[in-house]
């Protein structure tokens, strides 16, 4: 068999195009990974090695959509509506007093607790977000710069915020509207916000910590924060009196925020973590 028919003396050769090009069919090259896709002539490159980068794939495509939003979703409205609940444990627990000065305090004061809570929120949503996406393209080193960022910053900015309010008390709580609480919202707005930090690093690493599915351990900090709360609460109504129960339901807030923010800072010291809270990251 020829090329062009019968009784030709070549032989066919396998051509690029067809046949009978003259061009003998260059042997294929291997498969490479590529960035952005395959074929583009450029070798992926990546600081970890394939297994990180898979095993970080795997954070969110091993199982379905709706099972991985249920388990992320019920601790994080939970950790939401536990935030919410030291206020409303001091609430309840002031107002077996009958001292009508002493709840409208607490009232007074709330709108400064949420401004704390809103702040941690901040460092926790959006460091989460880049932690996120850190993970996902197998870029732990800057997770753990991202996650050290937000630990840091809260820490500083709770510490702004709390001498900020302690300056500015005054005009603070006179345009809350307080006249004949002063003196008890003074108090409690005192002591609750030394707890600034604390109640910064709360909200925002129960939001850092959802990002390595871990939303156990995510609310587990506001759980005990709370727990140790709501026991400390009936304490301070059955040892003290007057206007020294406001100061002990301020301090059970300041203790039960303090105990939140230890149970993160340990969960990231004792190694459970891929991320890193230590100002020192090598690049």
């Amino acid at each position: 068999g020829t090329v062009g028919g019968w009784g030709s003396s070549e032989k066919p050769e396998g051509t690029v195009g067809g046949w009978n090009s003259g061009e003998k069919k260059p042997a294929a090259e291997p498969l490479e990974e590529t960035v952005g896709g395959w074929g583009n002539g450029e070798k992926a490159s990546s600081k970890l090695p394939i297994s990180d980068k898979i095993q970080s794939k795997e954070m969110v495509h091993d199982e379905p959509v709706s099972r991985s939003v249920f388990k992320n979703i019920l601790p994080a409205m939970m950790a939401m509506l536990m935030v919410l609940a030291y206020h409303v444990v001091d609430a309840f627990f002031i107002g077996l007093t009958r001292d009508i000065h002493q709840i409208a305090a607490v009232s007074f004061v709330t709108p400064v607790f949420l401004i704390f809570i809103a702040a941690g929120t901040i460092f926790g949503i959006g460091g989460a977000s880049v932690i996120f996406r850190s993970l996902d393209e197998g870029k732990e080193n800057d997770a753990k710069k991202a996650c050290s960022f937000c630990m840091w910053g809260c820490i500083l900015a709770g510490t702004a915020m709390t001498a900020l309010f302690l300056i500015f008390r005054r005009p603070v709580l006179l345009l809350f509207g307080t006249d004949d609480t002063w003196h008890f919202a003074k108090t409690y707005l005192t002591i609750v916000v030394c707890g600034g930090p604390f109640i910064l690093i709360s909200n925002c690493c129960t939001n850092i910590i959802r990002t390595e599915r871990k939303p156990g351990n995510a609310m587990m900090g506001l759980f005990l924060g709370n727990l140790l709360h709501a026991v400390l609460a009936p304490a301070v109504i059955s040892f003290l009196e007057g206007e020294y129960i406001i100061v002990g339901m301020a301090a059970a807030t300041v203790i039960g925020n303090a105990a939140s923010a230890g149970y993160y800072i340990c969960y990231f010291l004792r190694g459970k973590s891929k991320l890193s809270i230590s100002p020192k990251i090598p690049a």
